[in-house]
């Protein structure tokens, strides 16, 4: 009891002290950092499209000296019309910029060129904390800050070159800088020199965020959706005109005159830059006859988009609609993006516009609630202007230029901290309206959603992999674990953490909850914070960093300065770019064909090979007999072969898959021979004779190759009863090398696992049938069965080798 005393009071006093805004301020930065900054260097960068960026932008210095100097391009003229991106651009270069900032500043290496991106995802947190903090007090900020750190779209931008995080950094720093124009500080803040130092320091911001938000995403993604979205929260400022025309008195409750004519300015500059588009963007012409694409018109004049270069949008706004775009291509990378937490956003944008009731008091305590209810009534509407602003403009971009990120995601941590806050104080006070009606449904949407979104992740995991890049490119690699679990199973596992918490305070809630319920609905949010931070840890400081040791070539240069000698030599074969000069001091010797390799590794020295994934069955083939080693396997594209296997260990998979030499020990042998298309002789399997339902078991089949096997066969594996069972049909050996690589005289050994019966399966006894077969259902074509025992082979050219009993 007294441990319980303790743990209690200095709860209470830590709560006390993030109550202060200096505090939790600070605490918000920490964690932001903490977060964000460590162990930035330490994943190598993904390849290619991370790789193939730096060595454009900022290759190692060592290389940039080696190069000859670029001629000059030749001045153009005023009026010519730009096809392409001038290398001075000046919006939408943040990126490439602070890359070469990073690399001279830094250092020439990853961490150098990736730490810039996490600073700016740190200055991204701590301008969501401020606008929270303005409309809801340190508590507010504190749960903003935790919500947009645990979303892959801040950790995973401030993490890698393929990032437009300044897009959303310039744009909370606007957001940040107009708000607390718009809605001054209150105590002390708002009186003398404190408020005119508060009113200095929103205009540096605010001015820093129009520098980088330009940098960032030009004029449309960068400036034009935050200031509008301030302009639409204010109502653009008509609300200061009718008063002024009417001579009449604010409101009582509702934000003064300053967010109105903070408003009203931010309408002039949004409507200032949607002219400046305008006309850089389109060019009125007389229509004529067989115009391409049809063009809209107005006052007799067809609205042509011009094509051409535009400073402000930093791209080139293409005469016709990219149709792969379609107006809702964003919402899957907004809903992965802003997992768990974005399902909740929507929410919690509406509850902050519809007002609730006061709570009780009347005066003062009154007078003060109607204010701070106001301002979050202010603060959801700028988001969901923020948010609805950047899926429209990032739609209409990627359609006439090309892809971008969602910038509009720490709008979705804002109004949730906001809204979570003002739960938070109305739960305290007793509110019966601390949380809107049908709130258990809420928590049932949030718990459904986010285990749909989680189950969809594990089977389209490379929707989040290639998230900053697009179209899919970066498949999962399946061997990314993290402390023994898949890594994308871990998606699931901290989402569904977050959204059961959620989920139960909802739940729970009921309007006339007794102390121990709201301390249980209390705990549960808690809980549900608690797990973000980890999740926010997770992107950063373990997803990013698995998945780099599987789709960077770092691991493979790391594993050859730990194992060579001396005199060992290092032979590259495939494209690696500058990888080479970044990871290793040794100059390699660079193979422009696999006898290269192949012709490296039988040296009598020590050789190290690094050669693609693909080239591992022909150097399988033509090293014979002679002794190699595969010593990393990791990278998805290359792998480490070496002539030696001393320091580590063989992780060639192909030496138990593809022999040289007939395999001892095989179980079962047919009674005559079974041969297919007189290429492929089966010498036997390992089945077993009886199974339970539902248990894991492995066909391993054995085979001798005769001849040489064109095409890529997929092999045929039926177990046929009362019903036929699910999955054996497959790619052999795991599909380490097609049926077109085998080679005479190789020997063959499948292993395939399989699940017993799948649930509807009844017991009793089951036929195998194997074979190979090529093409799809109804298209498909087994490969014939030349040789077999009548009894064992059907007209569908299968071959029943041998029963199971399903118990």
């Amino acid at each position: 009891m007294p441990v319980l005393r303790a743990l209690s009071v200095l709860g209470h006093k830590v709560a006390r002290a993030l109550g202060r805004w200096p505090v939790a301020l600070a605490v918000c930065g920490v964690l932001a950092a903490l977060v964000l900054v460590p162990y930035v260097g330490r994943p190598g960068l993904w390849e290619p499209q991370e790789r193939q960026l730096s060595d454009r932008v900022a290759p190692p210095l060592v290389v940039e000296a080696e190069r000859p100097p670029a001629p000059s391009p030749p001045p153009a003229a005023k009026d010519d019309c730009q096809r392409i991106v001038p290398k001075d651009a000046v919006a939408r270069s943040l990126s490439a910029r602070a890359i070469e900032l990073g690399r001279d500043t830094f250092g020439d290496d990853d961490a150098g060129r990736r730490l810039p991106f996490a600073l700016l995802g740190l200055v991204t947190a701590l301008a969501t904390a401020g606008i929270a903090l303005r409309a809801g007090g340190a508590r507010a900020a504190l749960i903003a800050t935790v919500v947009v750190l645990a979303m892959p779209l801040l950790g995973l931008q401030s993490r890698s070159l393929t990032s437009e995080i300044g897009t959303a950094c310039g744009a909370a720093l606007i957001v940040y800088g107009l708000v607390a124009l718009a809605l001054p500080a209150g105590g002390r803040w708002a009186r003398g020199g404190l408020a005119i130092l508060d009113r200095a320091l929103a205009a540096l911001v605010l001015v820093a965020g129009m520098a980088i938000g330009f940098l960032g995403g030009g004029a449309l993604l960068g400036l034009l959706v935050p200031i509008g979205a301030v302009a639409a929260g204010g109502s653009l400022g008509l609300p200061l005109i009718a008063r002024l025309v009417r001579r009449a008195p604010p409101t009582p409750g509702e934000p003064g005159t300053a967010l109105h004519v903070t408003a009203l300015v931010a309408t002039l500059v949004a409507a200032s830059l949607v002219g400046l588009l305008a006309y850089q963007l389109y060019d009125l012409t007389d229509p004529y006859p067989g115009i391409m694409p049809p063009p809209r018109q107005v006052f007799g004049k067809a609205i042509v988009p011009e094509g051409c270069y535009a400073w402000s949008l930093g791209a080139i706004w293409k005469p016709e609609d990219d149709l792969r775009y379609i107006y809702d291509s964003t919402f899957e990378q907004i809903a992965y993006g802003t997992y768990p937490w974005g399902l909740l956003a929507p929410v919690a944008m509406a509850a902050l516009l519809v007002p609730r009731g006061s709570g009780g008091a009347a005066g003062g305590g009154a007078e003060r609630r109607d204010d701070r209810d106001g301002r979050r009534r202010v603060i959801g509407a700028i988001c969901l202007a923020w948010a609805g602003g950047a899926w429209i403009a990032g739609e209409a971009f990627q359609r006439r230029v090309g892809f971008t990120l969602y910038g509009g995601f720490p709008a979705f941590a804002v109004a949730i901290g906001v809204w979570l806050d003002a739960a938070f104080s109305r739960i305290r006070a007793g509110d019966r309206d601390a949380l809107p009606p049908g709130a258990a449904l809420i928590g049932v949407f949030v718990f459904v959603g986010v285990l749909d979104l989680g189950k969809d992740l594990q089977s389209f995991t490379e929707k989040l992999t290639s998230i900053l890049i697009g179209s899919d490119a970066i498949a999962y690699p399946k061997d990314a674990t993290w402390l023994f679990l898949s890594a994308r199973l871990w998606i699931l596992v901290l989402g569904m953490t977050v959204a059961l918490g959620l989920a139960l305070a909802f739940i729970l809630w009921k309007p006339d909850a007794t102390p121990r319920r709201v301390r249980a609905v209390t705990a549960s949010l808690a809980a549900a914070l608690g797990a973000s931070v980890v999740t926010a840890a997770f992107w950063t400081l373990a997803w990013h960093p698995r998945l780099a040791q599987h789709l960077s070539s770092k691991v493979l240069f790391e594993t050859y300065e730990d194992l060579r000698g001396p005199n060992d030599a290092l032979v590259i074969m495939g494209d690696l770019g500058h990888a080479p000069r970044a990871y290793t001091d040794q100059k390699p010797e660079v193979a422009t064909t696999r006898e290269q390799v192949v012709t490296a590794l039988k040296r009598p020295g020590r050789v190290f090979a690094i050669a693609p994934q693909a080239e591992i069955c022909p150097i399988h083939r033509e090293m014979g007999d002679k002794p190699y080693f595969v010593v990393d396997d990791r990278n998805v594209r290359s792998l480490m072969f070496s002539n030696s296997e001393e320091g580590t260990t063989d992780k060639n998979s192909l030496r138990e898959m593809i022999l040289h030499e007939p395999p001892a020990n095989i179980p079962f042998r047919p009674n005559g021979d079974i041969v297919w298309d007189g290429k492929i002789q089966l010498l036997g399997w390992d089945i077993p004779p009886r199974v339970k339902r539902g248990e894991k078991f492995e066909v391993v089949t054995y085979y001798k190759i005769l001849g040489t096997v064109g095409g890529a066969w997929t092999m045929l594996v039926h177990i046929d009863g009362a019903l036929r069972w699910q999955g054996g049909d497959h790619k052999p050996i795991k599909d380490r090398c097609p049926t077109s690589t085998w080679q005479v005289g190789d020997y063959i050994v499948d292993r395939h696992p399989m699940v017993a019966g799948q649930g509807a399966s009844p017991p009793g006894s089951y036929k195998v049938w194997i074979g190979f077969f090529t093409g799809q259902t109804p298209n498909f074509t087994n490969m014939t069965v030349t040789k077999a025992p009548a009894d064992q082979r059907d007209q569908t050219n299968r071959v029943n080798i041998t029963g199971i009993e399903l118990d």
